[in-house]
């Protein structure tokens, strides 16, 4: 965000002078060309404090969030991509596990990150962990200063929540030290009507749904998160990160179920030790760096039913264990001004352990993933840069194809600035532990999903009078062969679909002006997204060719009003999604279709400051209008709800 401030002269002294606004502002680096990275303002972060990944992403992003409930599984997909699609990053290191795919945005509270990026589609090649979708990076960077800080953040909500935030910062000379300490609960009790079940009146014939309440669906989620930046000489700088996490959540029902109210108790539980370390050294032209990380989780799930007389008994008792090592060695070698090389070897173990002790079923395996890459980036007259990026990798010994990745960006010679972007790389992204190994069901002859990714786009940045605009266009398309999808049959099980084609267009607008004493800022994105089913007739049937693919809308977008004065703050926030389906049959019924919805939330806050302290209290009220919506087939969503806020820093 551009952030402008004016001064206005006074009549009295006559030597007093009206200046013009100072703007501040800088070209992107060199390295990012291409990407077309986009960054979470901070202003947003710091609103969204409390809340976690999925809930900001699903307002502020046009990454599509499919959530399971609130507390519950959360996953994200780029551009019509899997969730398994979507790379997340936590200070270098990779956070998508090995088994499973995919990273749990419902279980990342935003208060632990301060900087959150956005790569989508072939951009994210370029950090060497890329994905067919895109990757999210996080980074919980301490900031330099000398002295000492704490900030608490308390928060209590309708259904029982309670949020509770806590960071402490110290600097001294070159020492950097940041702890964060967290615990998130709630009752989770809201109150819904089940339209998956109804009595239908005698007399006039119309359905008539039942109140009933969500039980069974509490969670807790708490850690703290220790960081150190250390910079013992000119030339070297350390930085270490350690982050445990437990959470505990009971997982409610579907709204299908009609029986017994102590049966069918899904629990699970969870511990999270997550290490990152950067050792840096840089001299003259040169940069190395090392990144090491280490990401050990256990996760137990169980269903238990009752027995009359006896307590309770597991159906289904499962424990697994990963644990994953990244580790990534990169050399940077600026040849000039306008040329940037960088060289690097990265070395991935992963280890994961599930069994089942009612069901006797699991397994045990290991992967190793060894990455070479090689990059280099180019300014012509300060109009024109590209970059150019060759990644090898091997899985087990086995050699994947050739991943190549091409970026440009173009300041066209035009008044006002535009920039014309583009990339296009191959992609190759290989089956998980579960798609291979699961019991039953997993298929060890799964093919690793490949394809061409690719975007053409167009930033601009006007002033006009007191306003600043800024906006962009891009179009992309994205043609992926051997997608793996999870079929019913005998027994869920994962298949190739032959041709899976996305492409669309995402377009986003942002403003900010001065109105008397009032400061505005509007931001709106919008994506039109067509991912479909290109497979073999024969196999799928010809109503199943050319359907969207399912849980993924065709339209997506989001708005936002800030209006500031003085130390008062009321914000609009609004999101959106067409309908979407849960099956690719061609006789769908309503039972099959998630309805569009429009979700509005307003935010009102007031700030105290005196001297280096201050207090805010913030006010939050989450589906305004009471919409009634389901992310996911028969799972509940709450009504209106609220939040009082109330942030304290010295």
């Amino acid at each position: 965000m551009l952030i402008s401030q004016f001064s206005m002269a006074q009549r009295v002294p006559p030597d007093t002078l009206s200046i013009r606004e100072v703007v501040i502002s800088s070209y992107k680096p060199l390295q990012e060309a291409g990407r077309n990275e986009t960054t979470i303002d901070t202003l947003i972060m710091k609103r969204e404090a409390d809340a976690s990944l999925s809930d900001m992403l699903s307002r502020y992003a046009t990454v599509f969030i499919k959530s399971e409930g609130r507390g519950a599984l959360a996953s994200a997909s780029f551009r019509g991509m899997a969730a398994s699609h979507t790379n997340v990053e936590w200070n270098g290191i990779s956070l998508q596990t090995p088994m499973l795919g995919q990273v749990d945005f419902s279980l990342i509270p935003v208060y632990l990150v301060n900087q959150i990026s956005l790569l989508p589609g072939a951009g994210s090649v370029t950090t060497g962990n890329g994905a067919l979708g895109g990757t999210i990076l996080l980074k919980s960077d301490p900031e330099i200063f000398d002295g000492i800080r704490l900030q608490v953040l308390s928060g209590v909500g309708s259904f029982h929540t309670f949020n509770e935030f806590v960071h402490f910062q110290a600097g001294i000379n070159k020492l950097q030290l940041s702890t964060r300490i967290y615990r998130n609960s709630s009752r989770n009790d809201f109150q819904f009507y089940n339209k998956s079940i109804a009595n239908i009146d005698p007399q006039t014939g119309t359905y008539i749904y039942p109140l009933q309440r969500n039980t069974n669906a509490r969670y807790e989620l708490e850690g703290v998160m220790q960081s150190v930046n250390w910079q013992p000489t000119v030339h070297l700088q350390v930085q270490a990160h350690y982050w445990f996490q437990h959470s505990d959540r009971v997982l409610p029902r579907l709204n299908t179920y009609e029986g017994n109210e102590h049966a069918n108790i899904s629990r699970q539980k969870e511990n999270a030790h997550r290490a990152a370390t950067e050792i840096l050294w840089t001299k003259n032209r040169s940069k190395l760096s090392f990144t090491s990380g280490l990401n050990a989780e256990k996760m137990i799930f169980y269903m238990q039913n009752p027995v009359y007389g006896s307590g309770y008994y597991n159906v289904y008792y499962s424990v697994s264990s990963i644990t994953s090592n990244n580790n990534r060695l990169q050399y940077r070698f600026e040849a000039g001004k306008n040329t940037l090389f960088k060289v690097g070897y990265g070395f991935d173990f992963h280890h994961v352990v599930t069994r089942d002790t009612v069901l006797h079923t699991g397994y045990d395996q290991y992967r190793r993933n060894n990455k070479l890459f090689f990059s280099w980036q180019q300014k012509w007259k300060k109009l024109f840069s590209m970059q150019v990026f060759v990644q090898k990798e091997w899985v087990n010994n086995v050699a994947l194809p050739w991943v190549p990745y091409l970026g440009f960006e173009w300041k066209m010679p035009f008044e006002h600035k535009l920039v014309l972007h583009g990339n296009i790389s191959r992609e190759v992204h290989y089956p998980t532990l579960n798609d291979l190994f699961w019991q039953p069901g997993g298929n060890p002859d799964l093919l690793p999903e490949e394809g061409l990714v690719s975007s053409l786009g167009i930033r601009y940045a006007t002033e006009w009078k007191r306003m600043r605009w800024s906006g962009g266009v891009t179009w992309f398309y994205n043609d992926i062969r051997n997608w793996i999808i999870w079929l019913p049959g005998l027994n869920m099980s994962p298949t190739n679909i032959r041709h899976v084609l996305s492409r669309g267009l995402e377009v986003n607008l942002k403003t900010v002006f001065p109105v008397r004493k009032l400061w505005v800022f509007l931001r709106a994105d919008y994506a039109l997204n067509f991912s479909t089913n290109l497979g073999d007739a024969s196999r799928w049937g010809n109503g199943s060719i050319g359907k969207q693919l399912p849980y993924t809308p065709v339209h997506s977008g989001n708005f936002l009003a800030d209006v500031r004065w003085k130390n008062f703050s009321v914000t609009w926030v609004n999101h959106a999604y067409s309908e979407r389906y849960a099956t690719y049959a061609s006789n769908l019924t309503t039972r099959d279709r998630l309805y569009p919805y429009f979700m509005n939330d307003l935010y009102a806050g007031k700030k105290w400051s005196w001297q280096k302290n201050s207090i805010s209290v913030q006010v939050k009220i989450y589906n305004l209008f009471n919409e009634q919506y389901w992310s996911v087939l028969q799972r509940p969503m709450p009504g209106r709800n609220y939040m009082l806020l109330l942030n304290y820093q010295f």
